[in-house]
């Protein structure tokens, strides 16, 4: 496909269609650059890249491309794969002294597919009570979480959970390998030999990097602050880079100028999981499709800077957005796609036949909140105009008697109801089944809260949380993170205002006595209720 397939006609009006209204001359903004057959065809740059000098966002500008930066690190571990150096399906033990051995080996292939079972130390530090942009994270804090890790999360190998602790790992294992730092090695190895003179790699809190961006975001009195940070890890992000120098590390996607096209392929392919299915996820970088067209991405997120990078082999088109006015200066990158592509994908996400239609009284029987067995996702199913909702939002299409599907028909939800009323969903994805049970709501009053009324000690992360009752409902305090809200799911399980899942543990005499609390990331984080 040549250049002239690429729609560019009215490229930049469609483009500055595009872009949040709260930008303008005098706030933070973007940068956007669209790469097509090795040439930067577009780059334009809107809003400020430091407030306090006027200075304007451009595309020589460095910013902060967060978890974009994984795929530097991934792409020199493919070459030391191919070159010898190491072996991915080696276990971490091999590579680091007095490294923890579980039940399960994990491999250097697992971490770097976030498929390791490894915590996660970023959300850990949070329960922790560490403030992000005021508490310092070093490696070797994020090492030890680990280190203290008490079991592994899950089988290494059984299920995709993104991890950015994993990556701080493999930057001490590549360090130890090549006996210098992985930034050193990649600058001189690969940002340097491609050209891309302008990209900077952080290596400490404060560090002052040439020509790099600030980031802003508003608060409550609407007035911009400035983003700050609390790390400086390289592996899991800490790469500053431009516009014109990531549009030549897009090039190498499709030439392989660096590392040659062994290391590219290995670095795209992506990780098989133990089930079979495909995790969609290479060596730092997913691999997927987009509109049914071939696409590999990378989306990040530091102070207030989010980043996206994609590349569209078949097309030899990449595009690239950062912004640093967190969410309300993003500009979605498959909108900027959608213009560039229209001839090549259809106008309907995906066409499927249509499904069945199903009674309104038929779905009630499936409502109700539905909790996975890891308390740690929940799917709330309501009827709403004679569909079947997820969350309120999601309208699902009927298969058949006790099966539904999502629109575009990635997913599909399959019901088990029992006779007692009792209700088991399961969730087919593309990467795994999730099992859900039907729970029931349950109201509690204060009377029925005072079982969890104490102090809780834990061990892994080495602090306490209290628990009160204030107006009829459960509070968390602690003495940095002050007060967070709990709401009862049911009887024992409860949701915290900051979105983690809390599960209270009985002993066989039904006294209460710990906690366990679910994230995204982290699994099972225990505390044990102090007499």
């Amino acid at each position: 496909i040549n250049a002239q397939s690429i729609k560019t006609t009215g490229l930049k009006e469609k483009i500055d269609a595009l872009i949040p209204e709260a930008i303008n001359d005098t706030t933070p903004g973007l940068v956007i650059g669209i790469v097509h057959e090795g040439e930067l065809i577009f780059k334009k740059a809107y809003g400020k890249a430091n407030l306090a000098y006027g200075l304007d966002n451009d595309s020589k500008m460095v910013y902060n491309i967060g978890s974009v930066s994984k795929q530097f690190l991934g792409y020199a571990f493919a070459m030391l794969e191919v070159d010898g150096s190491l072996d991915l399906d080696n276990p971490v033990s091999k590579y680091l002294d007095d490294w923890p051995e579980f039940d399960h080996e994990v491999t250097l292939r697992h971490v770097l597919t976030h498929t390791s079972g490894y915590r996660e130390a970023y959300t850990l530090s949070n329960l922790a009570g560490r403030i992000v942009g005021v508490d310092h994270l070093s490696r070797e804090e994020c090492l030890n979480v680990v280190r203290k890790q008490p079991e592994l999360e899950f089988t290494p190998g059984s299920r995709f959970t993104y991890n950015s602790t994993a990556w701080v790992i493999l930057a001490e294992v590549f360090e130890k390998v090549k006996g210098e730092s992985a930034e050193d090695w990649l600058v001189s190895n690969v940002l340097r030999p491609l050209g891309m003179n302008d990209t900077h790699i952080e290596t400490h809190v404060g560090e002052v990097i040439p020509n790099a961006a600030e980031s802003y975001y508003l608060n409550d009195e609407n007035s911009y602050v400035n983003a700050e940070s609390n790390r400086a890890i390289f592996g899991a992000a800490e790469v500053y880079s431009s516009i014109e120098d990531l549009a030549k590390w897009v090039n190498n996607y499709k030439t392989a100028e660096i590392g040659g096209k062994k290391v590219r392929d290995l670095f795209v392919d992506p990780f098989t999981l133990n089930n079979g299915r495909d995790a969609q996820y290479g060596l730092g970088i997913f691999s997927g499709n987009y509109r049914g067209l071939k696409r590999i991405q990378h989306g990040g997120s530091h102070e207030a800077f989010l980043s996206f990078i994609s590349y569209y082999p078949d097309q030899d088109l990449g595009i690239i957005t950062i912004t640093n006015f967190g969410g309300k200066g993003w500009t979605s990158e498959s909108d900027i796609a959608d213009i560039l592509l229209g001839e090549f994908i259809s106008s309907e996400p995906k066409k499927m036949a249509k499904g069945k239609k199903s009674k309104k009284k038929k779905l009630e029987q499936f409502t109700g909140l539905y909790l996975v067995s890891d308390k740690n996702r929940k799917l709330d199913f309501s009827v709403e105009d004679d569909s079947l909702t997820i969350n309120g939002r999601t309208k699902l299409v009927p298969i058949d008697k006790n099966r539904f599907r999502n629109k575009s028909g990635d997913n599909t939800y399959s019901f088990e109801l029992s006779d007692d009323g009792r209700a088991r969903l399961t969730e087919k994805t593309s990467r795994v089944d999730y099992i859900y049970d039907r729970i029931e709501p349950w109201e509690s009053g204060a009377e029925g809260l005072k079982d969890y009324v104490g102090d809780y000690w834990s061990t892994e992360l080495e602090t306490v949380y209290h628990l009160t009752i204030e107006e009829d409902a459960m509070r968390v305090e602690h003495r940095w993170l002050g007060e967070i809200g709990l709401q009862p799911l049911s009887k024992d399980i409860f949701r915290s205002e900051w979105g983690q899942y809390v599960e209270f543990l009985r002993d066989e005499k039904g006294l209460v006595t710990g906690l366990s609390i679910n994230t995204g990331r982290t699994l099972n984080v225990r505390f044990d209720k102090m007499d």
